[in-house]
């Protein structure tokens, strides 16, 4: 019998114990009373909250009976204290209203770019995301070059681990290594700009830059980027801007150090009232000196490009991209010691070596039309051709051997020379390929591309040298005039070359855990 009222007494007081707390719900309302969503709602006291859904509703369990401040916050809106009584298992609360806030301090957004990045495909052939593709790809955004003022591929490329600088060959170029590997290749819109095997690399000016993606590792050779030195390391594809279907655009003046003056612009936005055609047009112009007396560049940059919407499946782009740049070589500095031996001079920032009318100019123009058409949402045509037209004129000085006195070596004795080269590039490539995006067979899941790509590769040079003009010292002011002298003609180069490219890749989704990549090219 005690027993009987002991296990009574226990239920009454457990009974009346789950009595003691309920849950209330509402709705979270702007001053127009829509719902806000997401919003926070917290109990400061009991330190307990939660979030109201995409509807504005919230709900709070096992709340103990009584008056508590419930605080609301939500990103735009000034946060407010309510105060709630809790005297029943179910409570249903007015709505609570929020007014806006006028100002917002901050707001920092965490994820994955949504953005396809454009002309990914002239390298992968694929239509999936970077982070999809079995190879190692890094992009680069406009916005990130922008951040970080970023007016070179080195500085740009920083970005990406295992990319480095090679070399800039006196200033003239900029050669890229990846995974060391030397000089890999750099292409612009997928084409190649300069085509010596030796990967000297290229300049080009980031105004007109969209993104630049890194393909790294050996699987640029299933690209048709095979016969650089650099080519196991990796790839470098150059992307230029295109239009905008929104009317925007922006001016900006930059100043640096040595006199750098960097006016540059970008137009974009639809031509007509359906918006079915829009351009693009973005530049750039600079001046600057350096901290090394007698050296200074100056470039002009301009990006035009036009895209027409034929229909909702259909679309044309079609972009020219011009550079042109004028700059003195640095000769740099000498080794004043042998080869194994690290003794770099540090010469004075006042003193030049090379000639006073040294130039290198560097004349770049790249072209493309691509055209897409969507059959439906299974299968595309992609066809794209790009062009690109690059000149060289270099003249200036250079560092001969070391002077030997009583067979002693003189390291900070030099001789110099001078030479004049050029070089005409004229790089093209036809890229066509059929692309099925998820086409099932069955449970399997496909994404696969069929194409084909010709290339076209022509080259001339021709040089003049003198290699010994006079004898410098380091250590003393030197002459920067050219003296008159009879120059020896090289024999002159070039060189023709067409391949043809068959490209398949299947991406097979057996399971939504388990894919598998295949590829084949026949080159």
């Amino acid at each position: 019998m005690k027993k009987i009222v002991l296990c009574v007494h226990l239920l009454v007081a457990t009974v009346l114990y789950s009595q003691k707390s309920g849950t209330v719900r509402g709705t979270i309302v702007d001053g127009n009373d829509n719902p806000i969503s997401f919003a926070n709602v917290y109990l400061e006291d009991l330190q307990k909250g939660s979030m109201a859904n995409e509807e504005g509703t919230y709900e709070l369990n096992d709340i103990p009976y009584g008056t508590w401040q419930l605080r609301i916050s939500a990103v735009g809106f000034k946060s407010k204290t309510f105060s709630i009584s809790i005297n029943s298992p179910e409570l249903t609360a007015k709505p609570l209203q929020l007014a806006m806030e006028n100002h917002l301090s901050e707001v920092e957004v965490f994820g994955r770019r949504a953005s396809h990045p454009d002309k990914i495909e002239a390298l992968t052939r694929l239509p999936l995301e970077p982070y999809e593709q079995i190879q190692s790809i890094s992009v680069i955004s406009d916005k990130l070059i922008t951040n970080q003022g970023a007016l070179t591929i080195s500085e740009a490329t920083k970005n990406v681990p295992g990319v480095y600088t090679f070399a800039t060959y006196g200033n003239k170029r900029e050669s890229m290594s990846s995974r060391g590997f030397r000089g890999i290749p750099i292409l612009k819109n997928g084409v190649r700009v300069h085509s010596d095997f030796r990967g000297v690399g290229i300049l080009t000016d980031m105004q007109g830059v969209d993104n630049i993606q890194v393909l790294k590792g050996s699987a640029s050779i299933t690209q048709g980027v095979a016969t650089d030195l650099g080519s196991p390391g990796g790839v470098i594809n150059i992307v230029t801007k295109t239009p905008i279907y929104q009317f925007g655009g922006s001016v900006s003046q930059r100043f640096g150090s040595y006199g750098q003056v960097r006016p540059t612009f970008d137009i974009y936005g639809p031509i007509d009232d359906n918006q079915k055609v829009a351009f693009r047009i973005n530049g750039a112009l600079e001046r600057a000196n350096s901290f090394r007396s007698g050296v200074s560049s100056e470039r002009i940059y301009i990006n035009p490009s036009l895209q027409w919407k034929i229909d909702d499946r259909s679309k044309i782009t079609l972009e020219f991209d011009h550079f042109d740049d004028s700059r003195t070589p640095d000769l740099g500095t000498v080794n004043l010691g042998p080869n194994d031996q690290n003794a770099i001079y540090d010469l004075p920032s006042d003193t030049f070596l090379g000639f006073e009318n040294d130039r290198s100019l560097t004349k770049n123009t790249t072209y493309s039309l691509r055209f897409d058409r969507q059959f439906n949402d299974k299968l595309t045509l992609k066809t794209a051709f790009y062009k690109s037209h690059l000149k060289l004129d270099d003249k200036g000085a250079s560092l001969g051997s070391v002077v030997t006195i009583d067979d002693v070596e003189q390291y900070n004795l030099r001789t110099r020379g001078y030479a004049t080269s050029t070089r005409s590039d004229d790089n093209g490539v036809l890229q066509v390929d059929l692309i099925g995006n998820k086409v099932q067979t069955g449970t399997i899941n496909h994404t696969f591309q069929v194409g084909f790509d010709y290339r076209t590769s022509q080259y001339s040079t021709t040089s003049q040298r003198q290699s010994a003009i006079d004898t410098i010292n380091v250590f003393e002011t030197n002459t920067n005039s050219l003296p008159s002298v009879a120059l020896v003609a090289g024999a002159p180069g070039g060189a023709e070359s067409k391949s043809l490219g068959l490209v398949a890749q299947d991406v097979i989704s057996w399971t939504n855990w388990l894919k598998s990549f295949m590829g084949i090219r026949y080159s």
